[in-house]
C-alpha cells in the first residue's frame, strides 16, 4: 500500500514537471515564436536543409514574377516564390486576350475583394478586382499598357532619391525592348474617325504615348497599345510578368514556387529582422515555416501587403490592439494613403448606320483611341460598342490624381478573412469638380462635327450627361455610376527620410520601416499613383527592387 502511495506521489510529481515544462515550452517557443524559430533559422544559417532559402518573396504578381527571375539569375541564389492561387497557365481563358473581362467575376482567379459602403457614392459598395494564381493581377487585368506622364516622375516620384526619371528610364526601355506589346492600327474600323475627333477637340496625334523622352511625351491621342500577342486575326495571347519572365525558367533548380498557398505571418526575431514566413496550403489544410538567410521580400499587392504586415504586427499599434494582434512595431503608415483611379462610361445617341461593322477586338480591354490630357490628370478611350442591341459611341473617362485617400485595415486577426477596403471616393470638393471637368471633356468628344455626322438626334442619347450643363444632374449621375478604376496603390507608401514623415512604411530602397531584411515591391510603394496603368511601373518597382537587393547583399545588379 506505501509502495501504491509512493508511485502515485511520483507520477504526480512527474505530471506536474512535465506541465510546468510544457507551459513554460509553449510560453517562449510558440507564444513569442523567437526562440522557435531562431533556432530553426540558425540551422537554415549553418546549413542546407529543405525549408531554407536566400530570398523568399511573397506573391507571383507583377513585380514578384520579375523578382524570382532576377534573384534566381544567380545559380548560388535559392528563391522560394509563394503564391495563393494556382497555376494560371492550366486556364486557357487567362491566355486569350478578348476573355478578360470574364475574369474579372471568376473566383478560381479573382479574389472577390469589395469596398465598404461609398457615403459620396449613394452608399454603393464597389468591387476591387484583384488576381491570385501565378501572375496575379496581371493575369487578369485589361493589358493596357500606358506608363504614365513625365510629371509623374520629375515632380512626384522625383523627390525620392533614386526615383526620378532618369533613375527609372533604363529600366523602361528595357522593357520596351523586350516585353511584347501590340498597338492597334489607326485605320482599323472606325478608329480614323474617333482619331480626328480628338484632333477637332485640340488633342494632337502621338504615334507614341510611352516615349516619355520625346517632346510631345504622353499627351495627345493615339491607337491604345496591349500587353498582347497578336497571333491571328481572332486570337491574341496575353503577356504578363509571369509568362515573359518565368515560365521560361522553370526548369531552374535553385527556384522552388509553391502555390495554393497562403502566407498568415512574417517571422522575427528578437531585433525585428525578418527570417521566414508561416505558411499555410490550401489543399493540405496544414502549416509549414520556411526559413530566409538573406530577405523576405513582399509583393502581395496593394490589398494583401499591408493585411500580412498587419496580421505579423507591424502597424499601427491601436490597430492591432483591437485585434488582439502584439504589436511588434508601430508604424502608423501601413494601409493608409490608398489611391485610385475611377471610370465613368458615357455612351452617345445610337449610331446613324446601325449596320456598322463593330471592330474585332482580340487585344484586351476596351478598343479604341486613347486621348490623354497633356498634363496627365485624366484620359478619354473613344469607341465604339453595342448597348441593349443598340451600337454606339463609348467613351471610358478615366481620372487620376485625386486628393481622397482611403485604407485597408483589418477585419479581425483570421489570415483567411478579406481585408476592409474603403477607397474614401469622392471625399472633398476638389475630387467632384475633377470628375465633373473629366465628363465635360467627354461631352466635347461627342460634339464634334465628326462623331455628330455618325450618331442621331442628341435627345436620343443612351447616357443622360450626352448633353447637359447642369452640374448637378452630372454630378449625381457620376454618384451612381462610378466604377474602380482597378488601379488601387500606397498602402505602404515609399518616401526618403522615416523620421520626416510617420506615414511613410518604406525607405527608397524598398526596406520596410523598424524592421531588418524585410523589403516590400509592388504598387503599395508608391508614393503617388501614375497617370496611367499601374502595371508598367509595378514593372519596373520588380526591376530595380531586384537591383537594389543584389547590390545590396553583396551580389550582382543588371
Amino acid at each position: 500500500m506505501n509502495s501504491a502511495k509512493s508511485n502515485f506521489l511520483l507520477l504526480t510529481i512527474l505530471f506536474c514537471f512535465i506541465a510546468v515544462e510544457t507551459l513554460t515550452y509553449y510560453h517562449n517557443n510558440i507564444n513569442n515564436n523567437y526562440h522557435l524559430h531562431r533556432t530553426r533559422h540558425k540551422r537554415c544559417l549553418d546549413a542546407s536543409i529543405g525549408n531554407c532559402y536566400d530570398y523568399i518573396i511573397v506573391g507571383s504578381g507583377t513585380a514578384g514574377s520579375i523578382l524570382a527571375r532576377k534573384l534566381s539569375d544567380d545559380p548560388n541564389n535559392k528563391v522560394l516564390l509563394i503564391e495563393q492561387g494556382y497555376w494560371s497557365s492550366l486556364n486557357p481563358k487567362i491566355q486569350e486576350a478578348s476573355k478578360w473581362y470574364s475574369l474579372l467575376s471568376d473566383p478560381l482567379v479573382e479574389l472577390g475583394y469589395v469596398s465598404v459602403p461609398q457615403p459620396e457614392l449613394k452608399n454603393r459598395t464597389i468591387t476591387q478586382p484583384r488576381g491570385q494564381g501565378t501572375g496575379g493581377s496581371n493575369s487578369i487585368n485589361a493589358m493596357i499598357f500606358l506608363l504614365g506622364n513625365r510629371k509623374d516622375f520629375d515632380e512626384r516620384w522625383g523627390q525620392i532619391d533614386g526615383w526620378s526619371w532618369d533613375d527609372i528610364a533604363p529600366y523602361w526601355d528595357y522593357i520596351n525592348a523586350t516585353f511584347p506589346h501590340t498597338q492597334l492600327d489607326r485605320n482599323d474600323s472606325i478608329m480614323s474617325e474617333l482619331l480626328q475627333s480628338a484632333e477637332e477637340v485640340g488633342y494632337k496625334y502621338n504615334p507614341n504615348p510611352n516615349d516619355l523622352d520625346s517632346e510631345q511625351g504622353q499627351g495627345g491621342v493615339a491607337p491604345r497599345i496591349y500587353m498582347a500577342k497578336k497571333l491571328s486575326d481572332n486570337y491574341a495571347e496575353r503577356v504578363s510578368s509571369w509568362n515573359a519572365y518565368v515560365q521560361p525558367i522553370l526548369p531552374r533548380r535553385n527556384l522552388d514556387i509553391l502555390v495554393f498557398t497562403q502566407v498568415h505571418k512574417i517571422l522575427f526575431d528578437k531585433d525585428l529582422k525578418a527570417i521566414g514566413v508561416q505558411t499555410y496550403n490550401l489543399g493540405k489544410k496544414d502549416e509549414a515555416y520556411f526559413y530566409s538567410k538573406k530577405e523576405v521580400i513582399l509583393s502581395a499587392g496593394v490589398f494583401d501587403t499591408p493585411k500580412l504586415l498587419l496580421l505579423s504586427g507591424i502597424g499601427p499599434c491601436d490597430e492591432l490592439e483591437k485585434h488582439d494582434i502584439k504589436c511588434l512595431s508601430d508604424v502608423p503608415g501601413v494601409g493608409k494613403n490608398f489611391q485610385e483611379h475611377t471610370i465613368l462610361r458615357v455612351w452617345s445617341a445610337p449610331l446613324v448606320d446601325q449596320n456598322t461593322t463593330l471592330p474585332n477586338h482580340v487585344l484586351g480591354g476596351a478598343w479604341g483611341a486613347v486621348a490623354i490630357e497633356e498634363n496627365g490628370e485624366y484620359y478619354h478611350v473613344l469607341g465604339v460598342g453595342e448597348v441593349n442591341n443598340v451600337k454606339a459611341i463609348q467613351i471610358f473617362i478615366e481620372t487620376f490624381h485625386y486628393q481622397s485617400r482611403g485604407s485597408v485595415t483589418l477585419l479581425n486577426n483570421n489570415p483567411r478573412s478579406k481585408p476592409v477596403i474603403d477607397p474614401n471616393y469622392l471625399s472633398n470638393s476638389y475630387d467632384i469638380d475633377k470628375i465633373l471637368h473629366s465628363i465635360k471633356v467627354a461631352q466635347s468628344f461627342l460634339s464634334t462635327k465628326i462623331l455628330s455626322k455618325l450618331t442621331t438626334d442628341k435627345r436620343k442619347a443612351i447616357s443622360p450627361t450626352y448633353d447637359t450643363n447642369n452640374d448637378k444632374k452630372l454630378i449625381e449621375w457620376a454618384r451612381k455610376n462610378i466604377e474602380t478604376g482597378l488601379h488601387p496603390s500606397s498602402t505602404c507608401t515609399m518616401g526618403n527620410d522615416f523620421d520626416d514623415d510617420d506615414m511613410i512604411v518604406v525607405d527608397n530602397r524598398l526596406r520596410v520601416r523598424n524592421t531588418l531584411n524585410l523589403r516590400i515591391a509592388d504598387a503599395s510603394i508608391m508614393p503617388t499613383l501614375i497617370s496611367g496603368n499601374p502595371n508598367q511601373i509595378t514593372m519596373i518597382i520588380g526591376f530595380k527592387a531586384a537591383d537594389m537587393i543584389l547590390e545590396d547583399n553583396d551580389s550582382y545588379g543588371s
